[in-house]
């Protein structure tokens, strides 16, 4: 699910090339809570198809930090919305030639992507020890990012891809777990979040509102999804992020395509931190 979020202000730092139905009648409850900490973050690259050059990545590894040597500082799988990224590829051999690449994804947003380029062992990005080589990419940025899966470094040899490794953003130290008890759709909402007039049948012309309630710990991200005769309508979705711990909050989202309803079957979907909450099913009746 693409969050309507612009990630501003990246940065990549110790490279050679910068960047750039209804609602349910029960509360709909997902907890969400920091998972523990991961003893690695060392990825073994999976066999790919070795380019004419030889480069293979050996090992992927995401840290908090890089050695001179562009070898991993405390290898970690998760991190905080704040922190900087680091990865460390270990490659095969001491090839001569070529560029090593490697774009940042969150789901299908690009963020960044930086090269080296082999032929400059040992200078600064780049490390020779053994008969392997290291190579170092640091990912830094002003803007926290969104909690949740869905992050991954793709790595490329001119082009030619050489594995796709995946990280997590989790939430913030002292975030409150983040649980949605409540979804109504409605035909508004007060000043303190709550439904005005529940329904699950509207009007052509009428705007609907998913109307919620539940604890957001700091850095959690909600998104409604508006589906038009089964059809993702994009001028719907929105999304709001956390700055601080919430709980007991009111929330709401609205949608009307332009034009009014079509009669027939509609829905939404909330998602929070990436992961789906629910679907809610409304019914359009009559036309204009």
């Amino acid at each position: 699910m693409k969050k309507k979020l612009f990630l501003a202000s990246l940065l990549l730092v110790l490279i050679v090339v910068g960047c750039g139905g209804g609602p349910t009648p029960t509360p709909i409850v997902i907890i969400i809570t920091p998972p523990p900490p991961q003893p690695t973050a060392t990825v073994e690259a999976a066999p790919t198809p070795v380019p004419e050059a030889g480069v293979q990545i050996l090992e992927a590894t995401f840290a908090r930090g890089l050695t001179e040597e562009m070898q991993p500082v405390e290898p970690v799988a998760d991190f905080f919305p704040d922190e900087t990224v680091y990865l460390s590829l270990r490659i095969q051999g001491r090839p001569k030639a070529g560029t090593v690449a490697v774009r940042f994804y969150w789901l299908d947003t690009f963020i960044a992507e930086a090269g080296v380029d082999l032929a400059d062992v040992n200078s600064g990005v780049l490390f020779s020890i053994g008969e392997d080589t290291y190579a170092g990419y640091t990912l830094a940025h002003e803007q926290p990012f969104p909690v949740g899966e869905g992050y991954r470094a793709e790595a490329f040899y001119d082009g030619q891809p050489l594995g796709s490794y995946a990280f997590r953003v989790i939430p913030p130290a002292g975030a409150i777990p983040s649980q949605v008890q409540q979804v109504t759709l409605a035909l508004g909402a007060d000043e303190q979040y709550n439904p005005v007039d529940p329904t699950t049948t509207f009007a052509f012309d009428d705007t609907v509102y998913l109307v919620g309630r539940g604890d957001l710990g700091q850095g959690t991200w909600i998104q409604a999804d508006w589906y038009v005769s089964g059809q993702l309508d994009e001028a719907g979705t929105r999304s709001l992020t956390l700055e601080e711990n919430a709980a007991d909050v009111g929330f709401a989202f609205s949608f009307l395509p332009e034009g009014g309803w079509p009669s027939g079957e509609h829905f939404a979907v909330l998602t929070m931190n990436g992961q789906e909450v629910g679907r809610y099913r409304f019914a359009v009746v009559g036309s204009e």
